[in-house]
């Protein structure tokens, strides 16, 4: 492992214990067993380690969303999968999925006040716009109802979002894995024709 994967690695288990406020650069060097400068050698600020972290996780969502919007499936099969493979990612996240929700909280407090970059904004609107083309894709082949595609692909994003919350807050995976298969049935009753 190159050592710009491993402060990543050691960052996300230090804020997932300490938290992003709280985390600092020499407990993240600790973690990984370098010094505090090496760190500096990769990442200026805790908050380009913010972004790294971000990167990384959604280079995992966007490699499965990409094989997706490509596969052979009809609109309903690509949704489907879509919340089912981005669902059972979340819960093999392990501490990242902690740091995913802080991260929600960093980049939406940022957003709104204009204090960080939109790298986390930028995602969403890429992962919306991939969903918008595959409900477009149902509609033109008549397999989905009429609908706001922007606003049927953001309530999507919003039940992905709070069923991270609900495994969290489960901390079951056999019961999640009940609450998953019920919303994702019940989100497709609501848009096929």
């Amino acid at each position: 492992m190159d050592k710009k994967q491993l402060i990543i690695e050691a960052a996300i288990r230090v804020f997932a214990r300490d938290g992003l406020e709280k985390g600092k650069i020499a407990d993240i060097a600790k973690e990984a067993g370098i010094g505090k400068g090496t760190i500096y050698e990769y990442f200026r600020s805790k908050n380009e380690i913010f972004q790294a972290i971000e990167q990384s996780v959604f280079s995992d969502f966007n490699l499965v969303f990409d094989e997706l919007k490509s596969a052979p499936l009809s609109p309903s099969e690509k949704l489907e999968r879509l919340m089912d493979s981005g669902l059972d990612m979340f819960m093999e996240m392990g501490d990242a999925l902690l740091i995913i929700t802080e991260l929600w909280i960093h980049a939406g407090r940022g957003h709104l006040h204009g204090t960080s970059p939109a790298q986390f904004m930028e995602y969403y609107d890429e992962y919306r716009l991939g969903i918008e083309s595959i409900l477009e894709e149902g509609l033109q082949l008549g397999e989905f109802r009429e609908m706001n595609k922007e606003g049927v692909a953001r309530l999507l994003m919003a039940f992905m979002d709070g069923l991270v919350w609900q495994f969290i807050m489960l901390n079951d995976p056999k019961k999640f894995e009940n609450v998953k298969t019920e919303t994702i049935e019940s989100f497709m009753r609501g848009i096929l024709k």
